[in-house]
């Protein structure tokens, strides 16, 4: 029980935006992956700490990275080569990734990334669609 409330405890710090930053760099080396996840997704996170965590073993903590707004727009593009098929998969679903990563990703060495990119690109185009015929219309 006493280890699960720290668990609980970090988790829930690692998330705040106003944890110090020396804070969430104590805090992305926990041995639970769930609470470097919440560090890598950290407005707040100091980029040496999260370069570091573009490394991590686990993919979820990498893949969190590409939900942090404040993460430097290159990391996209690393884990966009990502050795995970879960990550590029992933990334395949963004809708706001940009064009030219989905392109790359839509040709994936793993069926499934390749799919799931050549699908969000082909839903962007129909929306877009979508968007410009109703402007049209009215």
């Amino acid at each position: 029980m006493y280890k699960s409330k720290q668990i609980t405890t970090a988790y829930l710090l690692a998330g705040n935006p106003g944890v110090s930053p020396s804070l969430l760099e104590v805090l992305s080396r926990s041995n639970d992956p769930s609470v470097r996840s919440r560090v890598a997704e950290n407005t707040a996170a100091p980029v040496h700490t999260l370069v570091r965590l573009l490394k991590d073993a686990d993919s979820e903590v990498r893949l969190s990275l590409a939900h942090n707004p404040a993460a430097p727009s290159w990391f996209i593009e690393v884990l966009a080569a990502d050795e995970s098929a879960d990550v590029r998969l992933s990334l395949a679903e963004m809708h706001n990734l940009s064009e030219k990563l989905l392109e790359f990703l839509s040709r994936d060495g793993n069926p499934y990334v390749s799919h799931r990119a050549s699908l969000t690109l082909s839903r962007i185009a129909l929306d877009s669609l979508r968007t410009a015929a109703g402007t049209v219309a009215a």
